[in-house]
């Protein structure tokens, strides 16, 4: 019986690539134009600009990483700062990834990948990654599926050259975690970032205790409780969430998504707040630096950022 449920698992990890090669094919195909709410794109929402936060620490991490890496694997790993590499990834398995993974690392390197990912990443958004790596490998304990599910089956890629003035970056690839790091000078683009994980806690096995997005489910919650029913009849666009109907993922960079909810603006002050401690939640996965930033480019958009709940 084992052997022919291993059987089937390959089959379905073969569909599954070729289903995926074919999505990237199509997606790529498209010019890039990015997420819109409407199919325009809104020319000046944000500026290449100076944010005085040094990037030198990931610069820094990102050269020593690449140094310890053997040639074939800095090959591997190396891209130019225009590849379709940005565009490749995903967030679910079975896809032929790109880079170096943590499995094929040996402890020095592994520790060095960990060290750009909390340079890059605050010390909630580093915890946040390694929780959802860890999840991932009780996932394949439960699925009896090591092979294809594990906390080390995470991919890491450098683009263009590591730099203080032109732009680079580096990209985290593995199942329901996804990081895109864009510096350009000392100014930080993490998107799009993915997390999220199935199971989102472990009771048994060598990480029990380990559990995801709580406090970000909470925040969420608590703020769809403190609107009055006018407010709520705004926020809510659909009572029952029954099924996956992800608005973006992989190679959806085009997506077209309507802007639904409610305008923090017809918020009260203490539910703006609320409001804009939940961004902070998912914000703050960048280091504290580059989220403060962030945060203030939020700010200034305020009154065009809505809250929408399923």
């Amino acid at each position: 019986m084992r052997a022919i449920v291993l059987m089937v698992a390959a089959l379905s990890a073969t569909a599954s690539a070729q289903f995926w090669r074919e999505a990237e094919t199509k997606a790529l195909a498209e010019p890039f134009k990015g997420i819109t709410a409407d199919g325009s794109l809104v020319p000046g929402l944000f500026a290449v600009q100076s944010t005085g936060v040094s990037t030198a620490p990931v610069k820094a991490a990102a050269e020593v990483w690449l140094a310890a890496l053997s040639p074939e694997q800095r090959k591997s790993a190396s891209f130019a700062m225009n590849d379709d590499e940005w565009r490749k990834w995903m967030n679910i398995n079975g896809y032929v990834r790109q880079g170096v993974s943590f499995r094929d690392m040996d402890d020095r390197q592994r520790t060095l990948a960990f060290t750009l990912m909390r340079a890059g990443l605050s010390a909630k958004g580093f915890k946040l990654s390694r929780d959802i790596m860890h999840l991932n490998a009780r996932l394949g304990d439960l699925a009896l599926r090591p092979e294809e599910y594990g906390d080390d089956l995470y991919w890491l890629t450098v683009m263009g050259t590591p730099s203080l003035t032109e732009p680079w970056g580096w990209q985290l690839d593995g199942h329901h975690l996804i990081v895109n790091y864009v510096v350009i000078g000392d100014q930080v683009v993490m998107t799009p970032t993915f997390v999220g994980s199935e199971p989102i806690r472990a009771t048994a096995g060598p990480y029990a205790g380990t559990e995801i997005l709580q406090s970000e489910q909470d925040k969420g919650l608590a703020l769809i409780k403190a609107l009055d029913d006018s407010q709520r009849a705004k926020a809510i666009f659909r009572t029952a969430k029954d099924k996956n109907d992800n608005q973006t993922e992989a190679f959806k960079d085009n997506a077209v998504v309507p802007q639904l909810g409610l305008n923090a603006m017809a918020m009260t002050p203490e539910q703006r707040t609320q409001f804009m401690d939940l961004i902070a939640a998912f914000v703050g996965i960048g280091n504290d630096g580059h989220a403060a930033v962030k945060m203030r480019e939020v700010m200034a958009h305020l009154d065009k950022t809505t809250f929408a709940w399923a």
